[in-house]
C-alpha cells in the first residue's frame, strides 16, 4: 500500500506504507584466526634438469636462490651440479650469474647456470641436474595454511633428527613449523604462518616487520611469535630483552586495533628466562595492555617422537596452544579450565613452585598462568589480559566479545551498500533496520547476550554534519563464570544410627 497525498477525495481509514528498503546484513560472525610468526627452516629445496650450455645461460625457475653456502643459523647448502654420478665444480664446469632485482630485494633475484666452455666433465647438450635451496618472495609474506602436512612442505620439520651433543640442548629444528603443529592439535582450523627474514634485520626487526605484513587484517584476531628456546640478547639480560620483545607485539596489536583491526597478542617467555632479573609481576606491570597476553611459566616439556626424547622447550608454545584454543572457541568464552594438548607436562621445579599463593600474585598482576591439574593435564587457570583495571579489559572473553561485535557492526553496515547513498527519509529507518539485524545475529553467535537503548540520528547543521548517520547503543555481555560458592554444613537432626549384623550383610551381598 503507498499513503495518498490527500490532494483528491480519499475514503477515512487507515493507510499504511512500508517504507523499510533492502537491508543487507553480514552473515556471520568474521572469523576468528590465530597468526604465527617466528624463524623456519629459512629456505626450501628444489632440483631442476636441463641441458647446459656455453652460450646461452639457463635460468633458475625460482628466486632468492642461495648460490653460496651459508653458516647459519641455519646452515644452508651451496647448490650441488651433477652430471649423472658426477658431481660439477662451480667456477670449473658452470658458473652461476645472480641478477639483481631493481628493488633490492634479494628474494627476487633471478639467478642463471652457464657452462663454462673449457670444462672437460660436461660438454655443450649434456643433461644436468641441479639442486638448489632459495627463498623467493612467498617464502616471507604471510601464508595460510589449513592443514599440517602443508606446513612442513613449505617449512620444514619441527624437530632435530639427532639427539644434540649438548646435554639439555633444543631439540626444535624449526620453531614455525613447531608452533603450527601445536596449533592445529589444539583445535585451530586456520592458521596464518609468517617466517622471519633475516634480511630485515634483527630479531626484533624481524618481529617488526612481520607485524607490519599482519596490519589491516580483520581475519587475524590473535598473534603469537615463537623464537629460539634459548634466546640471546643483543646486550643485557635475557628477561630485560624478552620484556622488549613483548612490548613490541603489543605495540603491533594496539596500533592495529585503533585502526580498527583489533588483535590480542600472546607473548611466552623464552626458557632461558630469569624471573630474578625481571619478575614476572614486573614485567606484566611493564605491559598492562588488554591487548597483551603474557603466558607463564616460561619452561614446557615437549616430547621428540623422531629421538624418542623429551626436552624442555620455551614458554611460547603455550602461548601458541592458548591463541589457538581461543580462535576455536565461541567469542564469548574465554580460556579459563581450558584444557591444553600436545605437552608433555611442566618440569618438576616449576610444579613444586607454583603454590597457590605464587600463582595467585602472577595473576593478580595480569600473568595468564598454565598449571597442571590434579590429573596432570595441562589447563589455564584463569584467561586473562595484563590490564588488570577492570574485568571488562583484564577478561579475555570480556575483550573479545568487543572486538567480535565491532568489526560485525563494521563490516555489516559496509555490506549494506548504504556509504555513498543519498540521504533520504528512509535512511535513518534503513540504518537502524541494519544495525538490529547486526545485534540480533551478535545474539544468536554467541557474541553478545543482549542489546538497549538502540538511537539512530542523522547529525543537523550547524550543530553537527547532515552527512553523518549516528548510531548508539549498550549491549550485555556474556560474563565469565569465575567463580562458585558453595556453604554446606552437617545436618545432626536425624541422630539415628543402623547396624546391620555381619550375618545379614553377608547374605545381603
Amino acid at each position: 500500500m503507498t499513503i495518498p497525498t490527500f490532494t483528491a477525495y480519499q475514503p477515512p481509514g487507515v493507510y499504511v506504507q512500508d517504507v523499510s528498503g533492502p537491508v543487507a546484513v553480514a552473515s556471520g560472525v568474521p572469523p576468528q584466526v590465530m597468526a604465527i610468526v617466528g624463524p623456519a627452516l629459512g629456505y626450501r629445496t628444489a632440483s631442476q634438469s636441463f641441458r647446459i650450455s656455453h652460450t646461452t645461460a639457463t635460468q633458475l625457475s625460482f628466486t632468492g636462490v642461495f648460490t653460496t653456502a651459508v653458516s647459519g643459523p641455519p646452515p644452508i647448502a651451496a647448490p650441488v651440479v651433477t652430471k649423472g654420478t658426477t658431481v660439477l665444480t662451480v667456477g670449473t664446469d658452470y658458473t652461476l650469474t645472480v641478477t639483481p632485482d631493481p628493488s633490492g630485494n634479494a628474494a627476487l633475484a633471478m639467478t642463471t647456470v652457464l657452462r663454462v666452455n673449457s670444462s672437460s666433465n660436461v660438454s655443450d647438450g649434456d643433461q644436468v641436474t641441479v639442486v638448489y635451496n632459495y627463498a623467493d618472495i612467498t617464502y616471507y609474506q604471510p601464508q595460510v595454511f589449513a592443514d599440517y602436512q602443508s606446513v612442513i612442505n613449505s617449512y620444514g620439520q619441527p624437530f632435530l633428527s639427532t639427539v644434540p651433543t649438548a646435554p639439555g640442548a633444543s631439540q626444535v629444528a624449526n620453531p614455525l613449523t613447531l608452533g603450527c603443529l601445536i596449533a592445529f592439535q589444539n583445535g585451530a582450523n586456520t592458521v596464518i604462518a609468517v617466517a622471519l627474514n633475516a634480511g630485515d634485520g634483527n630479531l626484533q626487526a624481524q618481529l617488526k616487520a612481520a607485524y607490519t605484513k599482519l596490519a589491516n587484517n580483520y581475519s587475524v584476531t590473535i598473534v603469537v611469535p615463537v623464537l629460539t628456546d634459548d634466546l640471546t640478547p643483543p646486550s643485557g639480560s635475557v628477561a630485560a630483552y624478552a620484556q622488549t620483545l613483548a612490548g613490541d607485539l603489543n605495540t603491533a596489536c594496539v596500533a592495529d586495533s585503533n585502526n580498527g583491526y583489533p588483535q590480542i597478542g600472546f607473548f611466552g617467555l623464552p626458557r632461558n628466562y630469569l624471573e630474578s632479573d625481571v619478575s614476572i609481576e614486573v614485567l606484566t606491570a611493564s605491559l598492562a595492555s588488554e591487548r597483551l597476553v603474557l603466558v607463564y611459566p616460561e619452561i614446557v616439556i615437549l616430547y621428540n617422537s623422531i629421538t624418542g626424547q623429551t626436552f624442555n622447550a620455551s614458554g611460547c608454545y603455550l602461548a601458541v596452544a592458548l591463541g589457538a584454543t581461543l580462535s576455536s572457541l565461541p567469542a564469548d568464552t574465554g580460556l579459563t579450565g581450558q584444557q591444553l594438548t600436545g605437552f608433555n607436562g611442566l618440569t618438576q621445579a616449576e610444579v613444586a613452585a607454583m603454590t597457590p599463593s605464587f600463582m595467585n600474585a602472577i595473576a593478580a598482576g595480569g600473568g595468564c598462568v598454565v598449571t597442571q591439574n590434579w590429573r596432570g593435564q595441562l589447563i589455564c587457570r584463569h584467561g586473562l589480559t595484563t590490564d588488570t583495571t577492570g574485568i571488562n579489559r583484564s577478561e579475555i572473553s570480556m575483550v573479545r566479545q568487543t572486538d567480535t561485535l565491532m568489526v560485525a557492526v563494521q563490516l555489516g553496515l559496509q555490506d549494506t551498500g548504504l556509504i555513498g547513498s543519498p540521504i533520504t527519509a528512509d535512511t535513518v529507518a534503513t540504518v537502524q533496520a541494519a544495525v538490529t539485524g547486526i545485534l540480533e545475529q551478535s545474539i544468536a553467535n554467541q557474541v553478545i547476550v543482549d542489546f538497549t537503548n538502540l538511537v539512530v540520528q542523522q547529525q543537523v547543521y550547524p550543530s553537527g554534519n547532515p552527512t553523518v548517520i549516528a548510531v548508539s547503543f549498550q549491549y550485555l555481555p556474556a560474563w565469565p563464570l569465575n567463580y562458585i560458592t558453595v556453604t554446606m554444613a552437617i545436618d545432626l537432626s536425624n541422630g539415628g544410627v543402623t547396624v546391620q549384623s555381619n550375618q545379614n550383610a553377608g547374605t545381603n551381598g
